[in-house]
């Protein structure tokens, strides 16, 4: 089994000797970083914590949850305020506590996290974002459920396979006409909705994927 890491992006010493306590508890490891700019994501950790306060972690998150999707990122508000705690929520942090309560929450989370899958997700993009772009919104190949192609129509985002099961070829290079995708390889054509083939040389449909759209974002299920 993998060894639980846990990473902090923070000072501030309370949360580090909770965190460092917490790590213990689940017998991971523990690392933390003064500022964005110094953390370390290799290997991937499994939980990313940072202060809500911190404008460069505000504005990685959407990063970090691209490039670091099975990693929970949860972020700690020092001060009661409101204004902070949903700038954090918009920001898409998974998970936001208050500083006392940071360390109980998030291994309930986390325990929620690694339990559940199929709840993991990924942020593709802002729902504003999808305004005039119609047919491939996003190309992702390094995922945890393989190459996934996104795809918008008519206000409803789907997310499909972007393997052809005939040869392997990325069908979101070929030819999209309406709802159907043609292989670039061999000619095979699928739905990108329902996953449905709808002609050879390939005998299977391709698998579809969740996608979430909500707080003015558009989410990739990863499980």
């Amino acid at each position: 089994m993998e060894t639980l890491r846990i990473i902090a992006i923070t000072d501030d010493i309370l949360v580090l000797r909770e965190l460092n306590r917490t790590a213990a508890a689940l017998g991971a490891t523990f690392t933390s970083f003064k500022s964005v700019g110094a953390a370390n994501f290799d290997p991937t950790p499994m939980v990313i914590v940072a202060d809500a306060e911190n404008p460069e972690a505000l504005e990685a998150v959407r990063q970090w949850k691209t490039q670091l999707p099975t990693t929970l990122i949860a972020a700690f508000v020092s001060n009661p305020s409101r204004t902070i705690w949903e700038r954090a929520e918009a920001a898409g942090f998974d998970l936001v506590a208050s500083r006392g309560a940071l360390a109980t929450q998030l291994q309930k989370k986390l325990k929620d996290w690694q339990s559940a899958p199929g709840k993991r997700r990924m942020r593709i993009c802002d729902i504003a974002d999808l305004a005039g772009r119609l047919g491939v919104i996003a190309r992702l190949g390094d995922l945890p459920i393989g190459p996934v192609a996104v795809y918008h129509f008519n206000g409803k985002v789907f997310a499909a396979e972007d393997v052809c099961p005939h040869a392997g070829a990325r069908l979101s290079e070929g030819a999209l006409d309406g709802t159907v995708i043609t292989c670039p390889m061999h000619g095979s054509q699928f739905n990108v909705c329902s996953g449905e083939r709808l002609r050879g040389p390939a005998d299977v449909a391709i698998k579809t994927h969740r996608v979430d759209m909500e707080g003015g974002q558009v989410f990739l299920a990863l499980g």
